[in-house]
């Protein structure tokens, strides 16, 4: 009898405790409903819902705000786990133990309680970037692999997407959901939201280790402290939620325009509008500032042109062993969430830009995020009439010191550069390009404004004349593709889908897409360009010549260089191409084109830097089949300095990179 009311008092108890947890998520979730019936929902649960494995729920907020899902902190492991494999290439670079492992944390609850979550990342083989990978251990000899879009069997195992193709799968006991929180999305507030960047946060530093030929080994780690500055309100409780911080710094041979435009950047864009999501354990992903509409049909599309990319994977294997005849279209790849708006979709008058997206861009670098301006009051905007589901401003001062930063981001070069970057557009005065309504601005979240920028005139600048030999071990059919979207300015031969190309070992090749290039077209008087008509006449190519911006990732911070007489231009970047690794015909192909157009500028100094294959692989990713064995990627970033700088610069570590089967080799510049 007596167990019997006990069991009666348990069942009430858990009958109370329902109702009330019931109530407390559904008064949550009424609170913060959408009144916009045309924006697609966002989760508030961990990705994705439920495991595909086990068929458990993931925790909603609710549930993951008692407490959190981890005890402990990120901490470097020192020793290699042994988890991925070890290839041809590391082995010929003396590199075999260039990875890192991170513990993250052990699960507190949960299926995976007592388990201790893994980040291990190696640097990558192709020109993409580093690869990263979560898993979780009780043993730290078998391991739960995390694979929430089930890429394990998604690809096949030969594969660059499946992790198997990097993984160590004797080490792995199971491809798993493993619980975050970190969420997919994060709901803001009607009609915004913010979607996760898959790549933790994370920052090159040296390992203590050498490769093979002496040179500093650099490895991903995690960034654990932010600037805590700038600390964004959530419903998110296991998360703490940052503004990403700028940095403006000049040096003292600026100009007085250039340090004019410095003063006007540090005082009113100090914060852009990613958010940066750390938990418990201190480990941070980035998210993404979009409205929900964006997001909503981001995702809807994604699981397809998963599906899409995954199927078109295996057509390339069939066709390299020529089970089909010819090469598989790319699926249309789909942008990531960003603030970009245009004049249609925005209901916008007739006189204003047609598109808009990050402001006051810079090099060429896009970003998916942009700029929360400080400073702004009230009544320095004026709502216009528009169909947006936010409501939008311009400035009511058409002098605002703004519109001088935004003016010259896109036409403070000369005349003639203006014109070759716009399709012979003639460069408009600051008046006219204020007149059409370059800057929008809007209220965030966090009631801060946010600035987006017109993006009808071309970047001046941009990635100038990168080049891409091909040296395969014997005669070899190989496509090239961007892995984010890239503006082209110049393609020679014409970017279709990608390049697909025939590449001899002597770095000859053969355009296997000729009819979409026009060889009419190419301007053979244009610098840089005088091979490329007769080039494309007999279709064979000593490289692959293109120029232009990347749409989503931001240009590189530089961090170190030296300062260069003028007169010594071409022996300092002859000595460092060597120190790079390129061949003295490489060399000579950089420096022809880059010495004279350094030497345009007629100054007595140049401060000169160089991103080497680690940055470029993150900020112009690529996709290359098949895979090189050897990837030497540089790039040139100089400034024309009028005198010698007071302060001397760090010089740069520069790395050599041993060359071993199928290489791939770039060089290019800032223009």
């Amino acid at each position: 009898m007596n167990k019997q009311i006990l069991l009666y008092i348990v069942l009430a108890l858990i009958f109370v405790s329902a109702l009330l947890g019931g109530a407390f998520y559904l008064g949550r979730t009424t609170s913060t409903q959408s009144t916009d019936t045309t924006a697609a929902p966002i989760t508030t649960a961990t990705t994705p819902g439920v495991s595909p494995q086990t068929g458990t729920q993931s925790p909603t907020i609710s549930q993951q705000t008692q407490s959190s899902l981890f005890t402990g902190k990120v901490a470097k492991l020192p020793n290699d786990l042994n988890l991925f494999k070890v290839t041809e290439s590391d082995i010929a670079n003396g590199v075999t133990d260039s990875f890192a492992y991170f513990s993250a944390g052990t699960y507190a609850k949960g299926e995976y309680a007592g388990y201790t979550r893994i980040i291990a990342i190696r640097p990558s083989e192709g020109p993409g970037p580093s690869l990263q990978y979560v898993l979780a251990t009780k043993d730290f000899k078998s391991y739960l692999l995390d694979d929430p879009k089930s890429n394990t069997t998604l690809y096949d195992e030969a594969s660059w997407e499946n992790p198997y193709m990097h993984i160590d799968k004797s080490k792995i006991s199971k491809a798993v959901t493993l619980e975050s929180d970190h969420p997919q999305t994060i709901a803001t507030g009607e009609p915004f939201g913010l979607i996760r960047y898959d790549n933790i946060l994370t920052e090159l530093k040296p390992s203590g280790k050498k490769d093979k030929n002496g040179y500093d080994i650099s490895l991903d780690y995690l960034i654990t402290e932010v600037d805590t500055s700038h600390v964004l309100t959530s419903s998110q409780k296991q998360l703490t939620l940052y503004a990403s911080s700028t940095e403006w710094t000049g040096n003292k041979n600026d100009s007085d325009k250039e340090k004019n435009l410095l003063a006007i950047r540090n005082q009113y864009l100090k914060t852009t509008t990613y958010v940066l999501a750390a938990d418990s354990t201190g480990l941070t992903y980035p998210y993404v500032f979009s409205p929900q509409s964006i997001i909503g049909a981001y995702q809807k599309d994604l699981p397809t042109y998963d599906q899409s990319y995954a199927e078109y994977t295996k057509q390339v294997a069939e066709y390299e062993q020529k089970k089909i005849g010819a090469y598989p279209k790319a699926p249309q790849y789909i942008n990531f969430p960003s603030m970009q708006l245009t004049k249609a979709l925005a209901g916008l008058p007739s006189d204003y830009y047609n598109t808009y997206d990050m402001a006051f861009p810079g090099a060429c670098g896009g970003g998916r995020s942009t700029y929360v301006v400080d400073g702004l009051k009230n009544d320095d905007l004026i709502a216009i009439s528009s169909s947006s589901s936010f409501t939008l401003y311009i400035l009511t001062d058409s002098n605002h010191p703004l519109y001088q930063l935004a003016y010259n981001a896109k036409s403070g070069y000369d005349e003639e550069s203006f014109k070759m970057s716009n399709d012979n557009m003639p460069r408009p005065s600051i008046s006219e390009y204020v007149s059409k309504h370059p800057l929008l601005f809007f209220k965030d979240t966090w009631d801060r404004w946010v600035v987006i920028g017109e993006y009808d005139i071309k970047l001046m600048g941009g990635c100038g004349k990168p080049v891409v030999y091909l040296y395969p071990e014997k005669p070899t059919t190989v496509r090239i593709s961007f892995v984010s979207p890239v503006t082209l300015d110049t393609q020679i031969p014409t970017y279709h889908d990608g390049w697909l190309v025939k590449a001899q070992p002597d770095g000859t090749i053969t355009d296997l897409q000729p009819q979409y290039t026009d060889c009419s077209l190419i301007n053979s008087s244009r610098f840089g360009s005088e091979y490329a008509s007769d080039a494309c006449r007999k279709n064979e190519y000593p490289y692959i010549y293109w120029s232009g911006k990347s749409i989503e990732n931001a240009y590189p911070s530089v961090k170190g260089g030296w300062i260069v007489t003028k007169d010594n231009l071409e022996s300092f970047m002859n000595a460092r191409m060597s120190e790079m690794g390129l061949t003295a015909k490489e060399s000579a192909d950089m420096i022809s084109y880059w010495v004279p157009k350094m030497s345009e500028k007629n100054t007595p100094y140049y401060r000169v830097s160089f991103f080497q294959t680690k940055e470029m692989n993150e900020f112009i990713p690529m996709d290359v089949s098949p895979r090189p064995d050897t990837v030497i990627r540089v790039f040139l970033d100089y400034s024309a300095l009028n005198s010698k700088p007071v302060q001397e610069i760090t010089p740069q570590k520069l790395q050599y990179i041993e060359r071993t089967g199928f290489t791939l080799v770039e060089w290019g510049g800032l223009r």
